[in-house]
């Protein structure tokens, strides 16, 4: 799998640069990890492939926040997390209404991912991993969103397997994208772009008499 997972590092980088990059890794290991669960023979229905995307995709995000509690202050990460969730919410949204047809997927998606963050709130990462209890949660809410033949077997392969490989995929490239010079907000690149260069900027002085 193939995801954009660092750049220069003496480059300034914006959160939503960041954020950007980082929803669209989410959603290329999303569909890489559905094209495993296919492979090793789970059932899959139509209707459960978007539910099984979306909860991927809250998993990826839950992991993300963890990750940069200690890399970006709070302000940067709360922003960063906010427009993660809403471009994943917009990528998942364009997707279904492609593949399922129209509907308020957007919406739908924002209002799971908040229930969703306030549950996997109560467990914790250790040593800098998602727990077991945190790898069970999402385990737990895969299985539901599967067919009913494969729920007995699907826990089993998502704890040991599925989750913890999509969680160092996505660890990765955090790590490389936030490898940078410095990390602003978007208002603070424009504001510096706007600014005339010394080089072209007019004298104070009076001309000479």
């Amino acid at each position: 799998m193939r995801v954009k997972s660092t750049w220069h590092k003496n480059q300034v980088k914006t959160i939503d640069d960041i954020a950007s990059t980082l929803a669209f890794n989410s959603w290329r290991i999303t569909k890489n990890h559905l094209e495993d669960l296919i492979n090793e023979a789970f059932v899959i229905e139509k209707a459960q492939v978007f539910d099984v995307i979306s909860e991927y995709l809250y998993f990826l995000i839950q992991c993300i926040d963890r990750l940069i509690l200690d890399k970006l202050n709070y302000n940067q990460r709360r922003t960063l997390i906010i427009k993660l969730a809403k471009q994943s919410a917009t990528c998942f949204h364009e997707n279904k209404q492609e593949r399922i047809g129209s509907g308020e997927y957007w919406k739908d998606f924002i209002q799971t991912y908040n229930t969703r963050s306030q549950n996997y709130a109560n467990y914790e990462f250790t040593n800098g991993e998602p727990s077991y209890h945190f790898l069970r949660y999402f385990a737990k809410k895969i299985q539901e969103a599967m067919t009913n033949v494969d729920s007995k077997w699907i826990i089993q392969q998502i704890i040991e397997i599925q989750a913890l490989k999509a969680f160092k995929s996505i660890k990765i490239s955090i790590t490389n994208l936030i490898a940078v010079e410095k990390i602003i907000f978007k208002a603070e690149k424009l504001k510096n772009k706007n600014k005339i260069p010394r080089s072209k900027r007019k004298s104070i002085l009076s001309k000479l008499q």
